[in-house]
């Protein structure tokens, strides 16, 4: 017995074993890898919605400051400007001439900024997009795009939601709010901006988002993370035959009309 146990053991794999071993575990890794790979996407839109809601808690905290006024997408342009801030960053005159990935952005001076600290840190971890993406500024990108019945061009002056100024956050409060967005995924197809061209669409991040404009990013599993009114997070599903018909495949649409507002309450 005991010199069948040394035989034994000291007899190693054969080839074929070998082999039918490696092809059990490869059998094994093509089952599971759809499953791995599901999860790693459910992991990155639980971040996003977590990165959503710290915007939620410092937009609430912007608004207290200032009696409830939103910021427009940029300050107003005045003589002298060095720059221009918009909400996200701060961007030097003369930083579009660097080309597109290669513009700078001073994220401290972010609206936001704060109350959010390093806002660079939260970006949603599911960009860059897998595909044809193309950055604009230098670093990691503001991924999210604010309601622009919101927060719009500062011309004319504060107060007009119609698609420019930026709006008193109480027009957006009421029996709707569950279903009014505030920011949500963004991204938008560029065929304008170098390296894109029209016979080569690409993607790139997007300050806001309108009605039934394609600038809702359904990036995690065919969905947007959105953050609403009351202040809650949902993934929320596009309306249907909304994609950007120049990229389909990279999933930007809008919501649907019918389910989601946009505009204040006492608007139609």
């Amino acid at each position: 017995m005991s010199d069948m146990i040394r035989s034994c053991r000291g007899r190693g794999f054969t080839l074929v074993e070998l082999l039918i071993t490696v092809a059990i575990i490869g059998v094994l890794a093509a089952m599971l890898a759809p499953a791995l790979a599901g999860a790693f996407r459910e992991a990155d839109r639980v971040v996003c919605a977590s990165n959503l809601r710290q915007v939620g808690l410092a937009l609430r905290a912007y608004l207290n400051d200032h009696d409830g006024w939103c910021f427009p997408l940029y300050d107003p342009p005045e003589p002298g400007d060095t720059g221009r801030n918009w909400y996200f960053g701060w961007e030097p005159n003369g930083s579009p001439a660097r080309g597109e990935g290669h513009r700078i952005l001073e994220r401290s001076k972010a609206k936001l900024a704060p109350y959010l600290g390093d806002t660079e840190a939260l970006a949603c971890p599911a960009v860059p997009f897998r595909g044809p993406y193309k950055p604009k500024f230098q670093g990691r990108p503001w991924t999210y795009g604010i309601n622009r019945h919101l927060s719009s061009h500062p011309s004319p002056a504060k107060g007009d939601v119609n698609g420019n100024g930026n709006a008193h956050f109480s027009r957006f409060t009421g029996r709707d709010a569950s279903r009014t967005v505030v920011f949500a995924d963004a991204a938008q197809v560029v065929t304008h901006l170098a390296p894109a061209s029209p016979s080569r669409p690409m993607v790139e991040c997007f300050p806001y988002i309108e009605p039934e404009r394609p600038y809702v990013h359904f990036r995690h599993m065919g969905k947007a993370n959105v953050l609403f009114a009351d202040w809650h997070v949902e993934a929320c599903e596009p309306a249907p035959g909304s994609f950007d018909s120049r990229l389909p495949e990279a999933k930007i649409g809008h919501l649907d009309p019918e389910t989601y507002r946009y505009r204040p309450q006492d608007d139609g």
